[in-house]
């Protein structure tokens, strides 16, 4: 999730005239907020909850761009420049609450508060640095490197705490494999790794893994680039 949280720039009086000019809607687990292509340029700010946010290709290969969560605005881009959106927003906790906006409303607000502008072009910067810097890590590393860090970075965003160590659910092998730009069979080999290390979990079931040791993990992502 972005360390700068629209919802937390705002003042008391901001967020009270969001509430009031939006309607609040609830979404479950593995319900789409947002699909790519699609043209409402509606915008939502996420008051609890968490969702992935995956854009795919021409190809269909999809990447992994972040998770979103508590105070979170999403579908921001489309709102602005119009036409079909370049990202879908999936939940993956049990419940996500949102505060949803028509873009008509949402250039309304933006036109009446100017200072909503700046705390969204704030967001946008540090998305943008993120992403740049996902960007710089997958060109220099190995497939391994590219691998560990992504379960690490699902692990830490999406992961739920179990007796069994940190579940990461509904990922698929093809998921993880778009996810970090790299083959099936790459994937396959390095899970089958890190189980024989004891980092992960044996016996995985289709779309979930469980990270049995998280500190192992990490140590495994400042391996040297090869």
């Amino acid at each position: 999730m972005s360390p700068v949280r629209f919802w937390d720039l705002l003042t008391e009086a901001e967020r009270a005239e969001l509430v009031g000019s939006g309607h609040s809607r609830r979404f479950h687990r593995g319900e789409r907020v947002f699909s790519e292509a699609e043209d409402d340029g509606s915008t939502a700010v996420i008051a609890s909850g968490k969702c992935r946010v995956v854009a795919h290709g021409e190809d269909g290969v999809g990447t992994y761009l972040a998770l979103r969560g508590e105070g979170d605005i999403i579908g921001e881009m489309a709102a602005i420049r119009g036409g079909p959106r370049s990202a879908t927003v999936t939940v993956v906790s049990p419940l996500v609450m949102a505060h949803v906006f028509a873009k008509a409303t949402f250039h309304r607000l933006l036109a009446a508060r100017p200072a909503l502008t700046a705390h969204l072009l704030v967001v946008m910067i540090e998305r943008l640095r993120e992403a740049d810097q996902c960007q710089a890590d997958l060109a220099v590393a190995s497939t391994e490197l590219r691998f560990n860090r992504l379960l690490l970075r699902l692990a830490r965003a999406e992961g739920v705490h179990t007796r069994d160590g940190v579940e990461i659910a509904g990922v698929t092998q093809l998921d993880l494999a778009g996810w970090c730009g790299i083959s099936r069979e790459s994937v396959g080999r390095h899970v089958r790794r890190l189980q024989s290390n004891g980092v992960l979990a044996a016996g995985r079931s289709r779309g979930r893994l469980v990270v049995r040791d998280l500190e192992a993990l990490r140590h495994g992502t400042l391996l040297t680039p090869s």
